[in-house]
């Protein structure tokens, strides 16, 4: 099931859970994989609102797991951000949250650094029903936008506030206070509307390659590769992103998922989309130097769901302490490695 779907069928009882930002997004994969979106300030991450699932193993069970269920629970704690590596998920029960209209808002800045230690300093400080990510990009050819700015870096920062609507002005003026505004759209909304901000750019048929990084900050060493690498964005499709990962997220130990990076303020998820097989070098190229030019500032492993095929070799950092736990588990339920067309956990 794709998140609109999902969207689609929890808003019509006021309820949602964190599942992504982009509509055509599979929630199982997301949600293997940790999940981040607008709400994981305020509810946690997907894999921490998963409460069952119905698992076929590699010899051919079929299995319901949760937290109490014996003799499972590994294989339902490996689930929880360790991905698809111990088996073909087929259904999945989620904890759901009062999530009526929220105000939803789009605010584009120049590429600054003093838009992007705003940034930082915004999420620290505003309580968790604001969800505001940060997309360094390219500026589109949208009405709204001046001319000028078409085609050029920015910044954008999406925001998804769940908050009661009195203080819809306090977050419309914390937003302000980041920067020159060059065009900002907003709105009270229905929760799903927020997850489709990105659809027009992230249409069907594009070539991806992504990277993903944990920091404990955006360090004034990592704005300036922000700055650097994303006045060259490649193409219209392509943003890089910063999802903020405090609040909720921090309130669940690092052992009790597999996701074990709790204590990281932001996951970043950077990379090229383009259109034409033959640019397709280039991109890659662009975005090794941009993965490259943040190593020094990150933590040491990334997110799974950001993970490219080349980085097999770090998954045991990106699963820090639970990498051990998780191997057990993986060696228990696919010792022959069936499951291995993704970021593997290899027997």
């Amino acid at each position: 099931m794709h998140l609109g779907a999902f969207d689609h069928a929890t808003a019509a009882f006021g309820l949602a859970t964190t599942g992504g930002i982009v509509s055509s997004t599979g929630i199982a994969g997301l949600t293997l994989g940790g999940g981040l979106g607008f709400l994981t300030r305020r509810c946690g991450l997907a894999c921490d609102n998963l409460l069952s699932a119905d698992v076929v193993t590699a010899d051919g069970r079929y299995l319901t797991c949760d937290a109490e269920r014996e003799p499972e629970p590994e294989l339902f704690w490996a689930l929880r951000g360790g991905g698809g590596n111990c088996g073909g998920v087929t259904s999945l029960e989620y904890r759901l949250h009062p999530v009526p209209d929220v105000l939803g808002v789009l605010t584009v800045f120049p590429l600054d650094g003093d838009v992007l230690r705003g940034y930082a300093d915004l999420i620290a400080a505003a309580p968790v029903e604001l969800g505001a990510l940060l997309a360094v990009a390219l500026g589109p050819p949208v009405p709204f936008l001046p001319e000028r700015r078409h085609d050029r870096p920015v910044a954008v920062v999406l925001s998804c506030w769940s908050g009661s609507p009195d203080r819809d002005d306090d977050v419309l003026a914390r937003l302000q206070a980041l920067g020159p505004v060059l065009d900002r759209q907003l709105g009270r909304m229905p929760y799903p509307v927020v997850n489709t901000f990105f659809d027009a750019t992230l249409p069907a048929g594009l070539h991806h390659y992504w990277k993903g990084l944990f920091a404990a900050d955006l360090t004034d060493g990592a704005i300036a590769a922000h700055l650097d690498h994303g006045a060259a964005t490649p193409t219209l499709q392509t943003a890089t992103l910063v999802f903020p990962i405090d609040g909720a997220c921090h309130d669940v130990a690092a052992d009790a998922t597999a996701f074990a990076y709790r204590d990281a303020r932001f996951a970043i998820g950077l990379g090229p989309s383009w259109t034409d097989p033959a640019d397709s070098a280039a991109h890659i190229a662009w975005g090794r130097a941009y993965h490259e030019a943040l190593l020094p500032h990150s933590m040491d492993g990334g997110h799974v769901n950001f993970a490219a095929a080349e980085d097999a070799g770090r998954v045991q950092a990106d699963y820090r302490g639970n990498y051990a736990r998780l191997l057990a588990a993986k060696r228990r339920y696919d010792p022959e490695n069936l499951f291995r067309l993704n970021h593997i956990v290899v027997p």
